[in-house]
């Protein structure tokens, strides 16, 4: 009767261990997937990327308003320059590989001055000297490079007088405005950010030469960005969680931030609308406020697809 009584104990705890086995493994298994899942989502694949020409809209040219998933210009110029040949790094399914794709090397440090305040009276001062606060590649490119093989770029990088004058609280215009060639916008780098285009027409960030932060310079001696670089997101304010953070302002007045949404998930020019944003409450001077704002995307048009909000 002893040993009887002894077991029957021995039976319920065993029975319970294995059901406390089986929680935990069900548990790590839900962990394991959510893991997973939270990797995919902020993991983007880059070596299939679409090439953005043929979404490329010119107003002068018969195309009176913007479209999804396109960047609408005002106009291309006659003496366009740049790189034209991608071959080395399209897919045979007709995309192409950032990773296979060759970058300006070198790493030249310059003296960046930027700054940002609020006047007080709803504007938003924006100066500085429009050279980057991180190093760059070798500018003209080295002939002796990889890259020199693809995109002769002969331009220098040199210092401008930034003064811009935004609206604090930008707000949408009745109707949206084609994007010039030039700044499109600035990123909190102190340098400019470009549209997704080059003056050949085509893909800039397919076709020609960055360097790791994702920019390059031009005729104009100005240093830009085309492509949200790992390197340039990082720089700026490497995502953990969420959102992500502000990158710069288009100079409409209206924010530009990284390539994650709400719940932190890669965001695509097709979750955006035709000017390549949306609205939703984001954080704007220390506060949150419902507004509308761009985002920086993995596909073209990258940045901007028109004004929303009424250009400088």
């Amino acid at each position: 009767m002893h040993n009887q009584a002894m077991q029957i104990p021995r039976f319920f705890f065993l029975l319970i261990s294995l059901l406390i086995f089986i929680s935990c493994q069900n548990q790590d298994s839900e962990i394991e997937t959510e893991t997973e899942e939270s990797t995919a989502n902020e993991n983007a694949d880059l070596t299939h990327l679409p090439f953005g020409g043929p979404k490329v809209l010119i107003r002068n040219q018969g195309d009176p308003q913007p479209d999804f998933l396109s960047l609408w210009l005002c106009g291309l110029p006659s003496n366009g320059a740049g790189n034209a040949d991608a071959s080395d790094w399209t897919n045979t399914d007709g995309t192409w590989d950032y990773t296979r794709k060759p970058q300006v090397e070198g790493n030249v440090n310059w003296l960046s001055e930027f700054n940002v305040t609020l006047d007080g009276n709803g504007n938003r001062i924006i100066t500085g000297n429009a050279l980057p606060d991180h190093a760059t590649g070798v500018f003209p490119i080295d002939p002796t490079s990889v890259a020199y093989q693809y995109d002769g770029n002969p331009n220098i990088i040199s210092s401008h007088e930034v003064e811009y004058i935004l609206p604090a609280m930008p707000e949408v215009a009745t109707e949206a405005s084609c994007v010039s060639f030039g700044p499109s916008g600035i990123s909190l780098t102190g340098s400019a950010i470009y549209h997704g285009a080059s003056t050949l027409g085509n893909d800039a960030a397919a076709h020609e030469i960055l360097d790791r932060f994702g920019g390059h310079t031009d005729g104009t001696e100005t240093y830009h960005y085309h492509f949200p670089a790992q390197d340039l997101q990082d720089h700026i304010n490497p995502h953990e969680s969420g959102h992500s953070e502000l990158m710069g302002y288009m100079l409409d007045g209206f924010g530009i931030y990284g390539p994650n949404g709400e719940d932190g998930e890669i965001l695509w020019s097709e979750d955006l609308d035709e000017c390549h944003g949306h609205t939703h409450p984001i954080l704007w001077d220390g506060e949150m406020v419902n507004l509308y704002h761009y985002h920086w995307t993995y596909d073209f048009p990258y940045n901007i697809g028109c004004f929303k909000g009424t250009p400088l």
